[in-house]
């Protein structure tokens, strides 16, 4: 007690100190599971103060605590809540109603029980809807035959000749074979127990048709549930038919002047190519750590400025971009596409001549991905199948660096990280030599 009375500050000191390291170890897996951390060179701590740049603050994990991470279906009898509030604190309609293109039944609160056996009518907006047992509505990995077989045609193929699964995997079906793969439908069954759908605002603008090319941009085939929303689960709305479309483009290898007037738009996964590879020497980039596709265009890039007052200076022909895991568990899968969508719109309208490498999401380990409610794969592959719906290849391209990250069964490689989610320093030049096996030059 007299040494608490002599040394007040020190007490008080040491006392936050211990506060602050016991908020940033209870946060490590969940707000703070995104913040670089060297234990050789900065407290624990320290994490808690990084975060504040990255507008994630103490408190958070709190109500992310308080917020069912991975929670049950309501019991009979019980009611959802009414009013729900996406991480930016917007909030939600006090009846969220299940909404359908063009007049499909809706229901604005669902009673927690599940009828397996009854299916919305959704004729009415083209999609027939998956009732085959396999068909898996997290990792989409059945396509729709017209859109598959348009994917052919359309770049000088046969129907089923060739594609690529969300798991960086080319699958290449021939005759037959390739027939059966293309002719399986994207499933996504809609029950009536999934009333209270979420986020059909955030993609109005984004679900627009839009055709440049030979290409149209793919409608989502559902929307976000309300359950999906509170698990923080990002719903996958399109299936892979936009990965196994995009995948259909011939690429050619290129020399590393190739990327003399290209641009890197990403975060710490761009930071470890920039810092770890020659890239640099050679093309501009604009990462940093903890970026997200919310700031991209107008996040200050110290010396470099913005992106819009770089294109603003400089033309540039290739522009490439990496975002989205910092997005996860914000928000729902429209959210992201909607703004991931008028990014990339507004890069065609300051760069016109440019081409866009939308790249994929690069995936986590399986020991991350199995331990972690919101950074684990199937909601990355979820993400990376809404973004690839962006790709014409024409003047957009997407490109998933999975392919050469990846162990067999589609995990970051354990061997080729330090925490489960970056690279290892020289394993960056993996990613260099994807990028040079994937260029455009027409």
């Amino acid at each position: 007690m007299k040494f608490i009375k002599k040394c007040p500050v020190f007490v008080l000191l040491l006392s936050t100190g211990l506060l602050f390291t016991i908020i940033a170890l209870g946060g490590r897996n969940t707000i703070y599971a995104n913040q670089e951390y060297d234990p050789a060179t900065a407290p624990l701590l320290s994490v808690m103060f990084t975060a504040v740049n990255d507008e994630i603050y103490p408190w958070q994990l709190f109500e992310r605590q308080n917020a069912p991470v991975m929670a049950q279906a309501p019991e009979p009898g019980e009611k959802e809540p009414e009013e729900l509030y996406f991480d930016d604190q917007e909030e939600m309609p006090e009846e969220v109603e299940s909404a359908t293109a063009d007049g499909a039944d809706n229901t604005g609160e669902t009673d927690g029980k599940e009828n397996d056996t009854e299916k919305e009518d959704t004729e009415s907006q083209g999609v027939n809807l998956g009732e085959k047992e396999g068909v898996n509505e997290q990792s989409g990995e059945n396509a729709n035959d017209s859109l598959a077989k348009d994917a052919g045609k359309d770049n000088g193929a046969e129907p089923g000749s060739g594609g690529a699964s969300d798991e960086g995997e080319e699958h290449k079906g021939q005759g037959a074979e390739g027939q059966d793969q293309a002719e399986n439908l994207i499933g996504s069954e809609v029950k009536g127990a999934d009333a209270g759908t979420i986020g059909a605002d955030a993609l109005l603008n984004a679900s627009k048709t839009y055709k440049e090319g030979s290409f149209e941009r793919l409608e989502p085939l559902r929307e976000s549930t309300r359950e999906e929303y509170l698990n923080h689960i990002s719903a996958d709305i399109y299936g892979d038919a936009g990965v196994i479309r995009a995948s259909s483009y011939e690429f050619e290898t290129v020399d590393e002047s190739y990327f003399d007037d290209a641009m890197f738009i990403g975060d710490s996964r761009f930071v470890g190519l920039k810092d770890y590879t020659d890239l640099a020497e050679h093309a501009d980039f604009f990462c940093e750590t903890s970026l997200t596709i919310y700031k991209a265009l107008e996040e200050n890039f110290s010396k470099a400025g913005t992106v819009q007052e770089a294109l603003a200076g400089k033309d540039y022909k290739k522009i490439y971009m990496m975002l989205g895991i910092n997005e996860l568990g914000r928000g729902t899968t429209e959210d992201f596409m909607g703004q991931y969508t008028e990014v990339v719109d507004t890069l065609r309208e300051l760069e016109p001549e440019a081409k866009i490498f939308i790249m994929g999401i690069m995936r986590v380990s399986e020991k991350k991905s199995s331990s972690d409610a919101i950074f684990n794969n199937s909601n990355i592959n979820a993400r990376n199948n809404a973004i690839a719906t962006l790709a014409d290849n024409k003047n957009i391209f997407y490109i998933d660096v999975n392919e050469v990250v990846c162990d067999e069964g589609g995990n970051l490689n354990e061997e080729y990280t330090f925490d489960q989610i970056h690279l290892l320093g020289a394993r960056n030049d993996l990613v260099k030599q994807f990028l040079l096996e994937h260029g455009v030059t027409e």
